[in-house]
């Protein structure tokens, strides 16, 4: 019998979570590699529709349960149902996206089932008969490759970011399956489900912003912030950090991009002394277009760069602002 993996989608307010669009990309790439089997799984009253909308995207066959109490997360409910569908499918692989429910319960979901979990996977690859994960550790300074002892399955999360779902098109007929699993009578749910706040009020949104500059440790000091500030004012483009910069109370928290701050999809990113921490990529990587300007001619943000500029940002930024200057009042004679 192959190997097969299995997949979990996350959803929120009946829309598939993003991170699990790019899970279902990497496992459907992985499985294809390997020659496993894949299924995907999602739980909640609504769950046949969303499981509809991943078979017919990547051709894969979805199992849903569609149990009320999986409408909202609850970690005790998670693990009960999900601990079911491993015993019943006997995956070789259950992967997960890495997200804060992950976090949550997925430790505590492989602990049930006596089995190993990698958190925060970058890639997975299968050599001489076991996975080996790829994880980044050391704020992106190394690379780390594991695997876990003992029998399958193994349970491991992919980190948000690190791979861009094909955008398949709807081709094929949807292959979802109904499993009748619910939640046992005896499962103690310690939290209850209140509501959903979709935002703070005074909250900076950098989602929707079409151009972003954003300013990183090679600013040096906050007085030195200004030039990002007024590029940023030029281009009529919102102002982004990464974690040092609100570390160091330069800017506020609103402002972060990364894993602890917030994910943007701009059509320019304009970074400006930002090495390329890995948690700080992974916030910008839908960027249609990014412009690095660093002086490290080895700084990993060049690696994900469309445009990279090397030297001295201090010299730079203000030929910058003059040349966007020029072009807007050559436009504004037109």
């Amino acid at each position: 019998m192959a190997k097969k993996v299995l997949v979990l989608i996350e959803h929120m307010e009946g829309k598939i979570a993003k991170t699990s669009w790019e899970t279902v990309g990497f496992a459907k790439n992985l499985t294809e590699r390997y020659k496993f089997g894949l299924k995907a799984v999602i739980l909640g009253s609504e769950s046949k529709n969303l499981a509809n909308q991943i078979s017919k995207k990547f051709d894969v066959e979805v199992l849903y349960i569609p149990d009320k109490l999986g409408n909202n997360y609850s970690p005790e409910v998670q693990c009960d149902l999900l601990s079911q569908v491993i015993r019943q499918e006997s995956p070789f692989l259950f992967i997960m996206g890495h997200t804060y429910r992950t976090i949550d319960f997925a430790p505590k979901l492989s602990t049930m089932l006596d089995r190993g979990f990698i958190p925060n996977c970058i890639d997975i690859q299968f050599e001489e008969g076991r996975f080996l994960f790829l994880r980044v550790v050391f704020g992106g300074k190394l690379y780390q490759q594991v695997a876990l002892k003992g029998a399958p399955p193994y349970f491991a999360s992919l980190q948000r970011g690190e791979y861009r779902h094909p955008g398949c098109i709807d081709t094929v007929l949807p292959r979802v399956v109904k499993l009748d699993i619910r939640v046992s009578d005896k499962l103690v749910v310690k939290r209850k489900f209140l509501n959903i706040i979709n935002s703070v009020k005074d909250k900076i949104d950098l989602s929707k912003a079409e151009i972003i500059v954003a300013g990183g440790r090679g600013l040096g000091s906050k007085d030195k912030l200004k030039i990002i500030l007024d590029l940023a004012t030029v281009l009529g483009a919102s102002v982004g950090a990464t974690r040092p910069v609100i570390d160091e109370g330069w800017l506020p928290k609103g402002h972060q991009v990364g894993t602890s701050g917030q994910s943007v999809a701009p059509r320019l990113y304009i970074a400006c002394g930002i090495s390329g921490a890995i948690q700080h990529l992974i916030g910008m990587n839908d960027a249609e277009c990014v412009v690095a300007i660093n002086k490290d001619p080895n700084a990993p943000i060049f690696r994900v760069a469309d445009y990279g500029i090397v030297g001295d940002m201090f010299g730079i930024i203000p030929v910058l602002i003059e040349a966007v200057k020029e072009r807007r009042d050559l436009f504004q004679k037109q």
